[in-house]
């Protein structure tokens, strides 16, 4: 072991030598020429202020009685005021205290603004509270008042004590912003990971919150330096500023105000340092704010030229849509879109499958003109007989929402968030139709209705944040055929959802798409949910279509590598599970009977608890050394609180949680949570939100090592340990996590978790964002490293392929509570409860004939809310066994709460249902 270190040692000489973050912000800084030519005005300003006074024989304060008002002459540079002062000697005087003056209180305020706003915000609780109430009573003060009362009587070093107080007062609002941005900021996947693997409060706040507040922190500084030496030219201006009988810019302006256009040089030449100053300042900020964020790059001036072979209708008979030679670049890159050509006829349905970054959505947007302006677009775009490249904004006006519309794939942030659902499909109605407003709303209605929104009229008063994720997706939906359209674009409108929202949603395209005719492009990853609803698919890569064929053809003879790779690397339920590794030893985890619940609170000033949300409600799980724990289940169904539970290692509200043998209860100290977090890691589910974008990946995958009080040394000997464990060159340690792919960024965020040498690994959601072949090679490592470092997994995920491709035994959970578990083989092939079995046939299978004629199970609506206690089997209002039971067989249904059962005498395959025996039939 001390070899290897050694040897490691050797090899990080070179990374030792790597430029520093400081190092890294200033040649950023470089290379910013607007940043330059600021900090190159701030210099010469302050060299003028302070070697100025040595260019000149007056003094600011000498007197020339034989030249009052003086013009500017060989005598006096910049002429006189009037009573024979220099001006230039006072000037640069007065640009001296400026200077001074600005800077100082920039300096001071920002610095409490952002120690008070990050402390307030991280904590919280009574800190918050205090500071807050501080911060409050500070902004009511009449600051200006105050100030030009005090600073008056302060003459002697009076102009300090004016810096003292405008930094005093010039703080406030600022540390507010911080501490929202910090309440924000803490909630995040890489503040979260750094705080579970046992960094300290202040060091998280130093390390990974202040940097994130900097771009603000930076803008407010620069800000606060203008203002500083406005808020002092104002109060000179009535004799409350710097006394006389001392002068600043602000002195100056004020005296030369009254003489600006007889006598301008005792005006413009003060007040032009000032401006100057102020602008050369915002330039060096702007230059900062850039510097110090590696994802920034230098603004480019957009290229909007768009080059259309011809305006003329080019619609190949029935076509919907045609695209011709289009290209899409954007910048100096590689073109996102290189010549691709596509042709829709109506009522067809075109699926558009690829990796991220293949230029699919690129398409959907040109196709309705959407694209942003920095793009390079040529080529021909015909919908609907209209051509969209170069058409002015009226004709697009036109053709959107009315001959072809989009369904995109974030439906919250798609839809506006201040107007109810009704109003925003009445306005896309009213937008095409010359209809009322009550005709308007009775359609939007029958819109919800047609999507198959339960309640219609009452749902239509809904605002988004109210509906459920798989309503918002239908609203879209309605809002897409609102006008009834030729043609309907798709943009990955089921990737967030669940296995069985995602089933109603493609249902409820097939449906309107019959209902209406119009034809369908559907976008997406998901080779299995193209096989269900396509009838020709065009696989794309790097801006070209690779292969495009009838859906069949092209899912059974494949004529592109790329195209079986994508076939090959896309899990599947119906392949035959692999034979699992036997139990090994004493279980790593154990947790029987977990409960949490989380208050219902109303009321602002006097705050009431008025019900509870039980997120956990009975969930039993054992995790063994070397095998992988699977936990599915819909959004809502308790998995990601029950890994915060266990991660938490603070002592259940309910049940119990056992950690290496180790009870988590009261009796737990700190340095017993400190050993057992030593033992346990996390990998989130977002790979670039999990890690800090302003720290290099080495800094980052150190974190852990130094949190548990490794030397730095052996830090970074074991970081490149780690790096070339995941499939990495150590020398990227170096690299910023937006430098590298999203399969990369998993890697490194495993590779940060692993460098602790846990025992227990905790995977939320790991691959879900992930491309299918990107996510083949993260199961893949996971696989690899669990043979080779003995890692157990608890592996939490919707997505009932990956379990049957990873998992050894399985837990399936509904509204809190474990419904199904035992071995993946059983649960998933011989599933014992309706739920499983609803969650199973769900799941798309990439194979066009297999997923057209296979067996749905379509749950009604969504789960129900966690915030009333339910009697019997909570799973019982979707329950499709439940609804075809005989009469006598449904009490023991509503009243009862099943307990988990084994198939089989001895057996670890246990379900909570009344009726194993009728789901098994």
């Amino acid at each position: 072991m001390a070899d290897a270190l050694t040897a490691e040692l050797g090899e990080l000489a070179d990374t030792d030598r790597a430029p520093t973050r400081l190092r890294v912000v200033a040649g950023r800084f470089r290379r910013d020429r607007g940043a330059l030519t600021g900090a190159a005005i701030v210099l010469l300003l302050f060299v003028l202020a302070f070697a100025g006074p040595y260019l000149t024989r007056w003094s600011y304060s000498a007197i020339d009685y034989t030249a009052l008002r003086a013009a500017p002459s060989p005598a006096h540079w910049w002429g006189t005021n009037g009573i024979g002062q220099d001006v230039f000697a006072q000037t640069v005087r007065g640009l001296q205290k400026s200077l001074l003056i600005g800077l100082a209180v920039a300096v001071v305020a920002t610095a409490l603004a952002a120690v008070v706003g990050a402390v307030a915000g991280y904590v919280g609780g009574w800190t918050e509270r205090l500071l807050v109430l501080v911060v409050d009573l500070l902004l009511v003060f009449p600051s200006f008042l105050i100030i030009a009362i005090v600073s008056p009587r302060l003459r002697s070093g009076g102009w300090v004590a004016f810096v003292g107080l405008l930094a005093v007062f010039g703080w406030m609002v600022s540390a507010r912003v911080v501490r929202s941005l910090t309440i924000s900021l803490k909630d995040l996947q890489f503040v979260r990971a750094a705080r579970f693997m046992g960094v300290s409060a202040p060091r998280i706040i130093v390390r990974h919150v202040l940097p994130s507040t900097a771009s603000f922190l930076i803008i407010d500084a620069t800000l606060a330096v203008g203002a500083a030496v406005m808020t002092e030219t104002s109060l000179s201006y009535f004799g409350f500023g710097v006394q006389p009988p001392d002068v600043s810019l602000g002195t100056l302006i004020a005296a030369g105000t009254p003489s600006a256009v007889t006598y301008p040089w005792m005006f413009f030449f003060p007040a032009g340092l000032l401006v100057v100053f102020v602008l050369a300042v915002n330039l060096v900020g702007d230059g900062l704010r850039d510097a110090v964020d590696p994802r920034s790059r230098p603004a480019r001036v957009p290229r909007t030229e768009v080059v259309a072979p011809s305006t003329k209708d080019t619609t190949d008979g029935a076509a919907v849509l045609e695209i011709r030679g289009l290209r899409v670049a954007f910048g100096d890159g590689p073109p996102a879109v290189d010549g691709i050509d596509l042709t829709v006829h109506r009522g067809q349905v075109l699926g558009i499958v690829g990796e991220s970054g293949s230029g699919k959505s690129v398409t959907v947007l040109a196709a309705l003109g959407l694209l942003p302006a920095n793009a390079a677009v040529s080529g021909s775009v015909v919908v609907g007989g209209t051509q969209v490249l170069g058409a002015a904004p009226r004709d697009l006006r036109r053709l959107r929402g009315n001959v072809a519309s989009v369904v995109f794939q974030d439906s919250l942030s798609a839809l506006t968030p201040v107007y109810r659902v009704g109003d925003q499909l009445a306005e896309a109605v009213t937008a095409h139709r010359d209809v009322s407003r009550a005709e308007a709303r009775r359609r939007a209605v029958e819109l919800l209705r047609l999507v198959g929104i339960p309640s219609p009229e009452l749902r239509a008063r809904s605002f988004p944040d109210e509906l459920s994720g798989g309503m918002r997706q239908r609203v879209m939906i309605a809002m897409a055929i609102a006008n009834d359209p030729d043609l309907i674009l798709a943009d990955e409108p089921t990737t967030a959802l669940d296995v069985t929202v995602q089933a109603q949603i493609l249902r409820v395209l097939h449906d309107v798409r019959e209902a209406t005719g119009a034809a369908l492009v559907l976008v997406s990853h998901d080779l299995g949910v193209v096989a269900g609803i396509a009838d020709t698919v065009a696989v794309m890569r790097a801006g070209h279509i690779v292969e495009q064929a009838p859906v069949r053809e092209l899912y059974e003879r494949p004529r592109e590598s790329y195209t079986r790779e994508l076939l090959d690397a896309q899990p599947r339920l119906d392949a035959a599970l692999d034979v699992r590794k036997p139990v090994a030893g004493a279980p790593v985890l154990r947790v029987e009977g977990l409960r949490r619940t989380f208050g219902i609170h109303r009321g602002r000033v006097f705050r009431r608890r008025v019900g509870s949300v039980h997120a956990v409600d009975g969930v039993d799980l054992t995790v063994h050394p070397g095998q992988t724990h699977a936990l599915v289940g819909e959004s809502g169904s308790g998995k990601s609180t029950t890994l915060l539970e266990i991660l938490g290692l603070r002592p259940p509200e309910g049940g119990t949680i056992e950690l290496f043998g180790r009870a988590v209860d009261q009796r737990l100290t700190a340095a017993d949570r400190s050993a057992l977090r030593a033992r346990m890691q996390l990998v989130f589910q977002d790979p670039f939100a999990s890690l800090d974008p302003r720290l290099p990946v080495g800094d980052v995958i150190a974190e852990p090592l130094l949190a548990q009080g490794h030397p730095p040394v052996r830090a970074r000997a074991r970081v490149a340990q780690v790096l070339r464990l995941v499939g990495l060159d150590p020398a990227v340690a170096r690299r910023f996590p937006h430098e590298f792919s999203v399969g990369q960024r998993q890697r490194i965020a495993i590779a940060r978790a692993i460098s602790v040498e846990p025992e227990l690994l905790v995977l939320d959601e790991p691959v879900s964002s992930l491309d299918v072949t990107v996510q083949a090679a993260v199961l893949d490592l996971l696989a690899r490293l669990q043979a080779e470092l003995g890692l157990a997994y608890l592996f939490v995920t919707h997505d009932l392929a990956v379990v049957a491709r990873i998992a050894d035994v399985v837990s399936v959970m509904y509204l809190g509570r474990t419904v199904e578990t035992g071995p993946v083989a059983d649960v998933l092939g011989r599933p014992l409860h309706p739920y499983t079995r609803a969650l199973l046939s769900a799941v798309p299978v990439p194979d066009p004939v297999a997923e057209r004629q296979r067996e749905r199970i379509l749950l009604p609506g969504d789960p129900p809310a966690a915030d009333a206690r339910h009697t019997g089997c909570r799973f019982r209002p979707r329950c499709p066994l439940y609804a075809t039971l005989e009469a006598s067989l449904r009490p023991v249904c509503e009243t009862t709460e099943p307990a988990a059962t084994a198939s089989q005498p001895g057996g670890s395959h246990l379900a909570a249902c009344h009726h194993t025996g009728a789901v098994m039939r």
